[in-house]
C-alpha cells in the first residue's frame, strides 16, 4: 500500500507538469504578458478552440495542483527529518533544500525560461517553513488566513486595474499587438542565445514582481492546504476521507463555469483588444483555478480503477523526477522554438504547439521511466538530495 500511495501522489505531479507545459509552450515567445500568449493573426477556428480548451480547463489549474503537491511534499519531508534530528537541525536542512531550489529557480529563469516558478516556491517556502510542526487546526486556521487575503487581493486589484484602465486609455490602436509582444516574438524566436538573455531577465523579473506583489497569499494557500493534506493522510488514506473527496469534488465542479467565462472573456481581449485587456478574466481564472480540486478528487478516487491503476503507474516516474523534468520542459521548448534551435515560435499554431507539448511529456514520460529505473531519481534531484545532507526526496 505505501508503494502505491507514493505512485498516486508522482502520477499527480506528472500530470501537473504536463499540464503547466500545455499553458507555458503556448506563450514561450511571447514574453511576459498573458499567460497563453498573444494572436500574430486572427486565430484560426482550431486555434480558437485550442485557446478556450486550455483556458477552461488547464491554465492556472494545473499549477495550483503543483503547489499544494509541494506543500504536501513539505509535510513528508518534515516529517521524516523529525525522525532523524533534532527541530533547530531539521529546519536547517530543509532550509538547505530551499536555497537550493532558489538557486535553481534563478539559474532556470534567466538561462532558460522566464516562466520560472521554481524561485517564487523556494522564497514562499521560508514563509511555509514558520508553519513547520504545527497542528492540523492551526495550518487549517492560517490556510483560511491566507485564502481569505487572496480573494480580498484579487477584487482589490481587479478594482483598480480597471480603474486604472479607463483611467488611462493606452496610447496605441488597443486592436493591435502590442509592439513590446512583438519585440520579444521577434528576439525570442529569431535572436540567438545571447540576445535573449537581456529580455528574458527583464521578462523574469516582471514575473516575479508579480508574484511578490499577487501571488503569494494564493501559493501560501495551496501550501497549506498541501501541508494538511500531508498530515492527516488525504491522499494517502482516502478512504477514511470519503466525504471530504466528495466535498472537492463537488467543489471543482462549481468552479469550472468561472473557468469557462475567464476563458472566452481572455480569449475575446486577445483576439479583439490586446493592447487593453480587461482584469476580469483574469480574476474569474484564479476562481477557476479551484476546479483543480475536481481532477485530484476524480484521480484520487478512482485509483483503485484497474485503467487508472495502470495509468498512476506509468506516470508515477516522472513524477518521481519533477525538477529535471521541468527544466528539461524549458530546454527543450527553447530548442523547438527559440531562434537559437528550430525556430518554430514564428510559425507554429496553437494546435501545433499543444501536439508540441504532449510529444515533449510523452518523452519525457518514457524517458523517465528508463532513468527511475536504472537510478532511482532524477540528476537534479540527487543533486538537491546531496546538496541538503541526505534529505529525503
Amino acid at each position: 500500500m505505501k508503494r502505491e500511495r507514493i505512485e498516486t501522489v508522482d502520477a499527480l505531479r506528472a500530470l501537473a507538469l504536463a499540464g503547466i507545459l500545455q499553458v507555458n509552450i503556448q506563450s514561450f515567445a511571447w514574453g511576459a504578458g498573458d499567460p497563453l500568449g498573444f494572436f500574430a493573426e486572427p486565430p484560426r477556428p482550431a486555434d480558437a478552440a485550442v485557446h478556450l480548451l486550455l483556458g477552461t480547463f488547464v491554465s492556472t489549474k494545473f499549477l495550483s495542483i503543483f503547489a499544494f503537491l509541494f506543500g504536501l511534499g513539505f509535510a513528508l519531508q518534515w516529517r521524516s527529518l523529525r525522525r532523524r534530528l533534532p527541530a533547530a537541525d531539521a529546519r536547517a536542512a530543509y532550509r538547505r533544500r530551499l536555497w537550493f531550489l532558489l538557486a535553481l529557480g534563478l539559474a532556470h529563469g534567466a538561462l532558460l525560461y522566464y516562466g520560472d516558478i521554481l524561485a517564487a516556491y523556494a522564497l514562499i517556502g521560508f514563509l511555509l517553513l514558520h508553519y513547520a510542526g504545527r497542528r492540523p487546526a492551526v495550518l487549517l486556521a492560517a490556510a483560511r488566513g491566507w485564502w481569505l487575503g487572496f480573494a480580498l487581493l484579487t477584487v482589490a486589484s481587479t478594482a483598480a486595474i480597471e480603474a486604472l484602465r479607463h483611467a488611462f486609455p493606452p496610447q496605441d490602436d488597443p486592436a493591435r499587438v502590442p509592439g513590446w509582444a512583438l519585440e520579444r516574438l521577434a528576439v525570442y524566436t529569431q535572436g540567438g542565445y545571447l540576445e535573449q538573455i537581456g529580455p528574458r531577465l527583464a521578462d523574469y523579473q516582471s514575473i516575479l514582481g508579480t508574484m511578490a506583489l499577487l501571488a503569494v497569499p494564493q501559493i501560501m494557500g495551496l501550501f497549506l492546504l498541501g501541508a494538511i493534506a500531508g498530515r492527516l493522510g488525504w491522499l494517502a488514506r482516502p478512504q477514511r476521507h470519503a466525504g471530504l473527496w466528495r466535498a472537492a469534488a463537488w467543489i471543482g465542479a462549481a468552479a469550472l463555469p468561472f473557468a469557462a467565462a475567464g476563458a472566452w472573456l481572455n480569449f475575446v481581449a486577445m483576439r479583439d483588444s490586446p493592447g487593453d485587456p480587461t482584469s476580469v478574466g483574469y480574476a474569474l481564472q484564479n476562481v477557476g483555478a479551484l476546479a483543480a480540486c475536481l481532477y485530484v478528487a476524480l484521480f484520487v478516487r478512482l485509483q483503485q480503477w484497474p485503467p487508472v491503476r495502470r495509468l498512476v503507474g506509468w506516470l508515477a516516474p516522472a513524477g518521481r523526477m519533477p525538477l529535471s523534468n521541468y527544466v528539461v520542459q524549458s530546454l527543450a521548448m527553447g530548442l523547438l522554438l527559440s531562434g537559437w534551435g528550430f525556430a518554430l515560435g514564428a510559425s507554429a499554431s496553437r494546435v501545433e504547439l499543444a501536439l508540441l507539448a504532449l510529444l515533449i511529456a510523452g518523452v519525457q514520460i518514457a524517458a523517465s521511466r528508463a532513468w527511475v529505473g536504472r537510478f532511482g531519481q532524477g540528476p537534479l534531484e540527487a543533486l538537491w538530495r546531496r546538496a541538503t545532507y541526505g534529505a529525503p526526496r
